[in-house]
């Protein structure tokens, strides 16, 4: 697959500008695709290499403003100081020390804050070492699970419009939302 294949099948609720983060492994890519990342960037949209390893490497494809909203949220930064993170910290500093947490543990399951799951089911998460959950679908839920089915199948609605949309010859630059 080609980066503009990733993007759209795993990043399209991020393109739409409906929540701040997704990530994307690049292990099946074959090629860039056809977009202009510059007005990608133009649009709101940021990228960051979180690990760059041989075996696996991951994407951060995030809309700096959104993404930093939701980090505010008290949950997520009573989470991120219990696992070391500054506080205080600028969404740069904490994004910095997101890559560091993917040198030094197997997999830091905070990343989900950076995708935009809700804290109490990232918290949940972590507390019960991914088990125990009471729904399952793009995260596993530990809180509302109404409100994460819901919202999840508005993300893969998302993704159905989107793909569908890109099958169809309309260009990746199209598709992003400017936010």
């Amino acid at each position: 697959m080609t980066l503009s294949d990733l993007l759209v099948t795993h990043s399209s609720p991020t393109l739409a500008a409906m929540k701040g983060g997704s990530l994307i492994s690049l292990r099946s890519l074959s090629g860039k695709g056809s977009f202009s990342r510059r007005e990608l960037e133009g649009k709101g949209l940021s990228f960051l290499t979180l690990t760059n390893a041989k075996e696996e490497k991951l994407l951060l494809v995030y809309r700096r403003k959104r993404l930093w909203e939701e980090l505010q949220d008290e949950t997520a930064q009573r989470l991120l100081q219990m696992l070391g993170y500054p506080e205080g910290a600028t969404l740069d500093e904490l994004l910095t020390h997101l890559r560091k947490r993917f040198r030094s543990t197997d997999f830091p399951h905070e990343v989900g804050l950076f995708l935009s799951y809700p804290p109490l089911d990232v918290e949940g998460f972590i507390r019960n070492g991914g088990r125990g959950y009471a729904y399952s679908g793009l995260w596993k839920v530990y809180s509302d699970i109404e409100k994460a089915a819901h919202i999840q199948g508005i993300y893969e609605k998302c993704r159905q419009v989107y793909l569908r949309s890109y099958r169809r010859g309309v260009p990746l630059e199209r598709l992003c939302i400017t936010a």
